[in-house]
């Protein structure tokens, strides 16, 4: 019988990560992914690192810290796979509308605006320069498969996780749909589908998004974003625009209608796009939790860790919580205080 030292449910972004740093650690890591590595929120997702006015206060830190480690944690995956994971420093224009505003930034005149982003149209609210990155998750995940593979980290598809085994109220594996492993350190990256897996009750929520891709559209250089609608540009010319938050459970079906209101809100910042076509649209399951903050720790099985619940933030948190978790599982403490986050807040 094969055993590890550590085992990870869950492929996306927040599992890959994880278990490269774990087996930075020179931990043993196999991954268990109930369908295709990185095809779920990590595979939806637009890739704004937006670390600042949107982020809930109990997590700025936790948020400021993943935007920092970016650069060298994108080159590292980058080398390690041969993989570019698109990430851009050209920053955010941010169209707040109504909203209250907190960054440390003036207003941009008129101007300005046509001057950095021609194709943006006039605005009649204020808009800000924010000095925030975009990724492509879809390059990122495919980045992290390759460097896993490249780390020789075991990875196991179509595999459905469905309780925790135990021995005297440790962890001692993962029962399966078709078998079962064994390792003393379990981690749920399961996204969504945290909740799903017995016996430790985890709230956490699908949350239903709407996005789409357009292509022969105007060259944008910045993330734009306002309270409607946002378009993360690509390098290779694509736009991304969403999203929506939808209540729906886990139904993943495209509602053409709900496309077609995101790109009409896009051709009102950007009316250039009118001229573009609709390259791809796509609807993914977000990890919400009842506080819209992540889960990560220890939970009342020894040995049993969460790392799930990253909401909208997932892309961003990915670094940090692959670092933060690796220390917890590791040496048995972080240096940052996580306990705000800890899957035991809720019993």
């Amino acid at each position: 019988m094969k055993n590890w030292d550590a085992i990870i449910i869950g492929s996306g972004i927040i599992g890959l990560s994880l278990a490269r740093e774990l087996h930075k650690s020179s931990l043993k890591v196999l991954v268990l992914e109930r369908g295709q590595p990185g095809r779920e929120a990590s595979h939806a997702a637009a890739g704004m690192l937006a670390d600042g006015a949107e982020i809930p206060p109990a997590l700025r830190e936790l948020a400021t810290l993943s935007a920092r480690l970016y650069p060298e944690f994108a080159f590292e995956v980058h080398d390690e796979s041969g993989i570019n994971p698109d990430l851009r420093d050209f920053g955010t224009i941010w169209i707040p509308g109504e909203q209250p505003l907190d960054v440390p930034s003036a207003a941009l005149t008129q101007s300005q605006l046509a001057e950095i982003e021609p194709a943006l149209s006039m605005q009649r609210h204020a808009a800000y320069l924010l000095k925030e990155r975009s990724v492509d998750p879809r390059a990122l995940t495919e980045a992290l498969w390759k460097a896993a593979k490249h780390r020789e980290i075991d990875i196991s598809t179509g595999v459905e996780a469905r309780t925790i085994l135990t021995e005297n109220g440790a962890a001692t594996g993962v029962q399966a749909n078709k078998t079962e492993y064994h390792a003393k350190v379990i981690v749920n990256c399961a996204g969504a589908w945290a909740g799903e897996i017995l016996p430790c009750p985890i709230p956490v929520r699908p949350v239903k998004g709407h996005m789409l891709s357009v292509i022969d559209g105007p060259k944008l250089k910045h993330v734009i974003r306002s309270s409607e609608v946002y378009l993360v540009p690509r390098s290779d010319g694509r736009i991304v625009i969403g999203s929506t938050l939808e209540e729906v459970g886990f139904d993943k079906r495209v509602d053409a209608e709900i496309i077609q209101r995101l790109y009409r809100s896009a051709i009102e910042l950007v009316p250039e796009l009118k001229k573009a076509r609709i390259h791809e649209s796509w609807a993914g399951l977000r990890p919400g939790t009842p506080d819209d903050l992540p889960i990560l720790g220890k939970t009342e099985i020894n040995g049993y860790f969460v790392a799930s619940g990253h909401f909208r933030d997932g892309i961003l948190l990915a670094p940090v919580t692959a670092q933060i978790m690796s220390q917890l599982i590791t040496d048995g403490k972080t240096d940052l205080d996580i306990a705000a986050f800890s899957p035991q807040r809720y019993s």
